[in-house]
């Protein structure tokens, strides 16, 4: 009996993505590496699944669901094309319940589900912003971990608002995107090895732990990163009325 993680990367592939599209898949994929390398590295106590949803208005789809880390692929312009809109709310509503419906019966399942994203909401025409709030504290009290990464707004705004506990900004430069994927990685395989340490020493009551394995700081004991913090608003940010962000 192991621990099962199933890790859930939202990717934005908006047109105005198409600057760092390059640093994004080869940061995504050093994602995926760190996730496999994990799997090995927890083997006895736990095993993982990746998901990646890239999404814009036209063209919102899973590159691989649920897929063993094992047999994760790299992926490569064939995959992520920016392009159009930001219907961040709806990607969100679809994701997250797909794989709660995946999930839910599993007493040994947790999920980790990373944003990544360059702008504020515009395009949605299903979800709303309340609902995606809702969704996600429901989902929260059940133990899944959240993370909010963001350039080009008010990251921490939007994250709080949305009930996510878990930001950090960049900028859209080499240096920061490169910096920004190697700290998630960190924090990334720092957090699955306190899953896989807390299943192999209470399996029986593993869920019960989560809530607060996922209240403590995701991002302690990296080195400092420039956030950028803004202050904070409890209230929905405003959308980008515009079509698309090019």
């Amino acid at each position: 009996m192991k621990a099962k993680i199933y890790n859930l990367i939202v990717l934005d592939k908006s047109g105005s993505m198409h600057s760092i599209a390059d640093l994004a898949i080869g940061g995504v994929n050093e994602t995926i590496g760190t996730i496999k390398s994990d799997n090995k590295q927890n083997a006895e106590n736990a095993e993982q699944f990746v998901s990646l949803y890239a999404f814009c208005r036209c063209d919102s789809r899973y590159i691989m669901q649920n897929v063993p880390a094992e047999e994760a692929t790299v992926i490569d312009t064939k995959d992520y094309m920016p392009c159009c809109g930001t219907p961040l709310y709806d990607s969100l509503g679809k994701c997250l319940n797909d794989l709660y419906n995946l999930i839910k019966e599993d007493k040994n399942a947790t999920a980790s589900v990373t944003i990544i994203t360059d702008g504020y909401e515009n395009s949605s025409t299903e979800y709303d912003h309340a609902a995606i709030k809702s969704l996600i504290e429901r989902l929260k009290g059940e133990g899944w971990l959240f993370a909010y990464i963001g350039a080009d707004h008010d990251v921490e705004s939007v994250s709080i608002s949305l009930s996510i506990d878990h930001h950090l900004k960049f900028d859209k430069s080499h240096k920061s995107t490169s910096e920004m994927f190697a700290r998630e990685r960190s924090s990334r395989s720092r957090w699955s090895k306190r899953i896989s340490d807390e299943f192999a020493s209470n399996p029986c009551c593993f869920k019960d732990s989560l809530v607060d394995i996922n209240s403590d700081d995701y991002w302690a004991f990296d080195t400092p990163f420039d956030g950028n913090k803004n202050d904070s608003k409890n209230e929905a940010p405003q959308e980008d009325q515009s079509e698309g962000k090019n």
